[in-house]
């Protein structure tokens, strides 16, 4: 009864057209319509209920919701009538009411397509107005499914005519176009379904645009980038380009749309801006962009990276000679050499300066570079243009200073890579010109690995291998600068490794001592670490009343002042051998989430300082917990064999109201020992599917036992899993002294391998790791313990350990994975045991998900 009471307000909405000829039917059944609806016309007969019914939509541009008739009624029947209506609009609702129990009647309703066939009289009222509330409820619903076609309708002719829109099956051919794309390329929908999108292509797109786009989209990812295409009478156009997987109704993919926006006019302006206007090759401004970004692809992708610099041998001499115009002439035409000799072998030639050129040359080994190096001399020379002045022929040359490097094993930056090329081109002018140099100074480069790519000192692997060597207690000074996020957002990168640079050059000139060393860690902390007992105090009042202090430069406070001034440290401050990054580490955190200049690690805190510590520390995580600010950030795993990144994992940290980032040292314990661990647990889930589902990247999430036994964790675990799916999913299990029923375990590992997910269980080999217990579990990776991948080049035992905990996971067919690899040495390593996958700083540190192209 109370659902029937509640369900009333369907019918209040309504208007309806009540057709009934028997004078006392229609005053007691009126009375009761009138209560139930909220708008009843009357009609006596068919006729006048036709008639009605026509004359409302004249008035109202609208039909009645719903029609309720008698059938035996002079002049015109409730079938009759039913039938007209109808013809009119089909989808009309209507219930019929009748005192003859004919089945004639009751089949000439159904052929008409009446809604309902009711029996009169009506005895029991409670059902008759349940039937008239269901008929209402598919009014209700029948309206509202029309709303959406009708939007749905409108917003398909939208796109139609105004969205550049493709759809297209699996294999890329396609099946439908939009008119508005139609009419822009000009082509026939039928010149073009059938047919693959190369249709549209312009011949010069790099092939490997097209293989980066299918390797994208083959694994059900969005690809977004521009092309060059060519309309039907030839003309070229650029579009900015999403492609998006398409799915039908059971989540099967079946094709793929792609729509487009014409950039046309913006590039044709860019090319003009990118472009020397003598040679009508890239200019100096796109050199340097352009060999940033490639440099940094080339890096991630563990590929050559290889630069030639390319200088017209005596040109001052033969503009003087043979005069300016003559030199122009002379340029265009080593340009069009340049571009024959070479073809497709390279990336791109550039023109930045005079006389200067460059070619960018990718993936290519030492002796493909040389080649393409020595077939632009000879074809140059072989244009034969006078030169009289040129002591190295009788003919225009050019000299030639090439590298050839592996970016991701010598973390070398664009600077570096042109510094190199530019100082082999000076020995080829010096040589006698008309010749290659492409000189590698290995020990140089060996060292460039131990350097920041943008400060050019000692890096976080060096300071954790000279940590590692610590024999008497030192001192360590972590440097956090403040604000340097927000600065990035606001003015870029470029403004941020000017300040980086400025700062650096700062704490050089402080730091005299040569036992004492600064490193640059990343690009926001740099680190001094004192290794001489004597200069402890000195360092620490240094820090006080120098570093700390603001000190502005004129200089860079007048082109920056809005972003300098901010940049000031915050330190973190340590003493002894073992633990003492994590300790400086600790403390920093507090210092930062305190606003204090500095902060001490102390050894030795009273019960009372320990209490209050973690009260501290427990009152920044529930602020963060509770205004949404525990945030995960991803480090790539990697295969060994090619350097591929298979997946990330997902790591918590907490962001400050201040917009500083704050790692899991400073609150994960508090995190734990609090009873809203569980909510934090949610929180970092949660924001992980949300990338998860955007993005189809494969991510791994850590779990602690206690998550995994909280049926309230494991229902929204499976909550997130009916969403999103678990294939692509990895869930690392924290093998520990907390897990008191491993059958815990096995059913939760019993529950998601049913999604497509997969088992890791991490930290293995730190001391509580039960083999037997992993024989029993399904388990697909063991993640090897950090602190015994960290000691592996130092330790032999730790060698003969992992050697056996290899055999015993490749006798299980368990994959391997690799924590806390943090210089190239390690990775060596790493593979040579064979270890199936690498994670750790050397390949990348853990960033927000946009660092790392995830959206």
């Amino acid at each position: 009864m109370k659902n029937l009471i509640e369900d009333l307000h369907y019918l209040n909405e309504l208007n309806i057209l009540y057709v009934e000829d028997n004078p006392d039917v229609k005053i007691a059944t009126l009375e009761i319509f009138q209560r139930l609806f909220r708008d009843v016309h009357v009609a006596s007969d068919g006729k006048e209920g036709l008639f009605k019914y026509n004359e409302y939509f004249l008035n109202t541009n609208t039909y009645y919701d719903i029609v309720i008739s008698d059938i035996q009624m002079p002049y015109m029947n409730g079938i009759d009538m039913s039938k007209k209506i109808k013809e009119q609009k089909s989808e009309q609702i209507i219930i019929l009411m009748s005192a003859y129990d004919d089945t004639k009647y009751l089949l000439d309703a159904i052929e008409t397509g009446v809604e309902r066939f009711i029996f009169k009289p009506i005895s029991d009222f409670g059902k008759f107005i349940t039937t008239l509330i269901d008929v209402a409820k598919k009014f209700a619903l029948q309206k509202e499914l029309s709303k959406k076609a009708f939007l749905l309708e409108q917003k398909n002719k939208i796109i139609d005519e105004y969205v550049y829109m493709t759809v297209s099956n699996l294999d890329g051919v396609i099946q439908e176009a939009s008119q508005a794309y139609l009419d822009f390329t000009g082509y026939k929908k039928e010149e073009i379904v059938g047919k693959n999108h190369s249709v549209f292509r312009d011949e010069s797109l790099d092939p490997e645009v097209v293989q980066n786009l299918w390797e994208i989209i083959l694994q059900d990812k969005v690809w977004k980038g521009e092309l060059k295409n060519v309309k039907r009478n030839g003309e070229e156009y650029w579009i900015h380009t999403i492609i998006s997987p398409l799915y039908d109704s059971n989540r099967t993919k079946i094709g793929y749309t792609s729509i487009k926006v014409d950039i046309t006019d913006r590039r044709r302006w860019e090319n003009l801006s990118i472009t020397d206007s003598l040679t009508s090759v890239h200019n100096r401004r796109f050199f340097d962009h352009y060999m940033k970004r490639e440099l940094k692809r080339s890096i991630w992708k563990r590929e050559n990276f290889a630069l030639l610099m390319i200088d017209v041998d005596c040109f001052k001499d033969y503009n003087d000679c043979y005069g300016h115009i003559q030199g122009d002439k002379a340029l265009a035409a080593i340009t069009t050499q340049m571009k024959k000799s070479i073809g497709h072998a390279v990336h791109d030639i550039f023109r930045i300066g005079g006389e200067v050129f460059a070619v960018i040359i990718l993936n290519k080994e030492d002796a493909s570079v040389k080649q393409i190096a020595n077939e632009l001399l000879h074809g140059i020379e072989s244009l034969q243009i006078p030169h009289s002045l040129n002591k190295a022929s009788d003919y225009l040359t050019v000299s030639i200073g090439a590298v050839n490097l592996d970016g991701s094993s010598c973390n070398v930056n664009s600077d570096d890579i042109y510094n190199i090329a530019d100082a082999n081109l000076y020995k080829a002018k010096n040589d006698g010109r008309n010749k290659v140099v492409s000189d590698v100074d290995t020990e140089y480069i060996k060292n460039l690995s131990n350097l920041d790519s943008i400060t050019k000192l000692p890096n976080r692997v060096k300071l954790i291998h000279d940590i590692t060597f610590l024999e008497e207690e030192a001192m360590l000074i972590l440097l956090h600068v403040n604000q340097l996020g927000s600065i990035k957002d606001l003015y870029g990168l470029d403004i941020v490794s000017n300040i980086i640079l400025k700062r650096a050059q700062e704490l050089t000139n402080i730091l005299i001592d040569g036992e004492a060393s600064l490193y640059s860690l990343n690009l926001q902390e740099f680190a001094i670490l004192v290794t001489n007992k004597a200069l402890f105090d000195k360092y620490f009042s240094l820090l006080k009343y120098s570093i700390l202090l603001e000190n502005i430069d004129e200089d860079m406070y007048k082109n920056n002042s809005s972003s300098y001034m901010l940049t000031g440290f915050t330190a973190g401050i340590a003493y002894g051998i073992n633990e003492i990054f994590n300790n400086a580490d600790i403390v920093l955190q507090e210092a930062i989430i305190a606003k204090k200049a500095y902060k001490v690690y102390k050894k030795n805190q009273t019960a009372r300082q320990l209490q209050e510590t973690t009260l501290e520390r427990l009152r920044i995580y529930k602020n963060a917990l509770h205004t949404d600010n525990i945030i995960p950030y991803f480090q790539p795993i990697v295969d060994v064999k090619d350097g591929r990144i298979v997946k990330y994992e997902a790591l918590a940290r907490l962001k400050t109201d201040e917009g500083e980032i704050i790692t899991p040292y400073y609150f994960l314990d508090s995190a734990k020992e609090d009873k809203t661990f569980q909510y934090f647990s949610r929180q970092m889930i949660q924001k992980v599917f949300n990338v998860f589902s955007r993005n189809k990247v494969n991510i791994s999430i850590n779990l602690t036992y206690e998550n995994i036994n909280s049926m309230s964790m494991l229902s929204y675990i499976k909550n997130r899993l009916d969403k999103h799916g678990g294939k692509g999913i990895t869930f690392e299990i924290v093998e520990s002294e907390d897990i008191k029923d491993y059958k815990v375990i096995e059913d939760f590992i019993l529950m998601i391998k049913k999604y497509g997910c997969e088992v890791s269980i991490d930290d293995f080999g730190s001391g509580y790791s039960n083999f037997t217990h992993v024989i029993r579990l399904n388990i697909d990776y063991i993640k090897l313990d950090g602190s015994l991948i960290e000691k592996l080049n130092s330790d032999e035992n730790i060698e003969h350990m992992i050697k056996g905990l290899l055999l015993f996971a490749k006798s299980l067919n368990i994959k391997t994975i690799a924590e806390f690899v943090s210089s190239k040495e390690i990775a060596q390593s790493v593979e040579n045991l064979g270890i199936d996958y690498s994670q750790g700083y050397y390949f990348g540190e853990p960033r927000s998900p946009d660092c790392y192209g995830l959206n």
